[in-house]
Formats: C-alpha cells, sequence, structure tokens
C-alpha cells in the first residue's frame, strides 16, 4: 500500500513538474536568472500545501506518518548546497526535473542523470575523508522550528504556509527588466 501511495504521489509530481515546464532548462534558467518565477512559486506552494498538510494529517492520525528529522549540519549543508546549485545551473536540471525531461524524450537529460548518478558515487567515494569531517562542522544535531521557537508543529507549519502561500500571491511569474 506505502509502493502504491508513492507511486501516485510521484505520477503527480512528475504531472505538476511538467504542467509548470519544470523540465525545460530553458525555463529553470529563466528561474535561476530571477526572469520568470514560475518554479520558484510552484515549489513554494508545494512546499507550503505538503507541509500545512501533513502536519494536519499528524495532529488527526499521529500513526499515519513517520517523521525522521535530520541532523542539521550546517557547513555540510552549504557545502552540498552549493554544489548542487552550480551543477543545477549547468545542467539545467535538478534529480526530479531531468527524470521528467527524459520522459518528454530530452536527450540531455540523459546527461544530467548520469551526472547525478556520477556525483553520488563520489560522494560515496569520498565520504569517509571529506564528507564525514565537513558533517561534523557546525553539528546542531536534530533541531525543528517548533523546538526552537516553543510553539506546536502544527503552529509553525500554518505560520510558515501561510507566509510561503502570501508571498507566492504577491511575487509575479515574469519579471520585467528596466
Amino acid at each position: 500500500m506505502e509502493n502504491l501511495f508513492g507511486l501516485l504521489v510521484g505520477i503527480a509530481m512528475g504531472f505538476l513538474i511538467q504542467r509548470v515546464r519544470a523540465s525545460s532548462p530553458v525555463v529553470i534558467l529563466q528561474n535561476l536568472r530571477l526572469e520568470n518565477l514560475g518554479i520558484i512559486k510552484f515549489m513554494a506552494t508545494t512546499i507550503a500545501v505538503g507541509m500545512i498538510t501533513v502536519y494536519t494529517l499528524n495532529l488527526f492520525i499521529p500513526d499515519l506518518l513517520h517523521f525522521d528529522i535530520k541532523p542539521t549540519y550546517l557547513v555540510g549543508v552549504l557545502v552540498g548546497g552549493l554544489i548542487f546549485g552550480v551543477g543545477f545551473g549547468l545542467g539545467g536540471y535538478c534529480p526530479g526535473t531531468c527524470v521528467v525531461g527524459i520522459g518528454e524524450g530530452r536527450r540531455d537529460a540523459w546527461f544530467a542523470l548520469a551526472g547525478g548518478i556520477v556525483g553520488a558515487l563520489v560522494f560515496t567515494l569520498v565520504y569517509e575523508s571529506l564528507i564525514a569531517p565537513l558533517v561534523a562542522l557546525m553539528d546542531f544535531g536534530k533541531i525543528t522550528v517548533q523546538d526552537v521557537l516553543h510553539v506546536p508543529a502544527i503552529a509553525a507549519a500554518l505560520v510558515i504556509g501561510t507566509i510561503f502561500l502570501v508571498v507566492v500571491k504577491l511575487l509575479p511569474t515574469q519579471v520585467k527588466r528596466a
């Protein structure tokens, strides 16, 4: 049943990614240059709706979901985000959009997927020597917004989700340059 649910969510996400043209490297680069905010607005909306939905479900059916909070490794996340961002900008794809691009028949998406697999292999090979020391730097452990703010999780989800949705509503999709 869990695999079927995961498959349905994956199909729905693939449909939405294609619908907002997030599988197009041209549109992705327009978003990275802040010329078109469509994908950014889509992602912020997805995060907001997902956050509110998950924490609301957890409020009424606590055994339905399992939260696995990952430790906050500040330096490791910063370095990983930088590497991911450079690859995202150079390739024009992220892991999800390259799979959708392959489904659309884009040949360049295969190269992005291959680059991701090679990157994962390199990460695995250098983990003990390079990554583990980064992880140890500024390790804040398993922290959450609700723990830091001392508020219930559903309250944090509602406030953050609402802020995201208001910002999405206020931002233009196409940004005109002066």
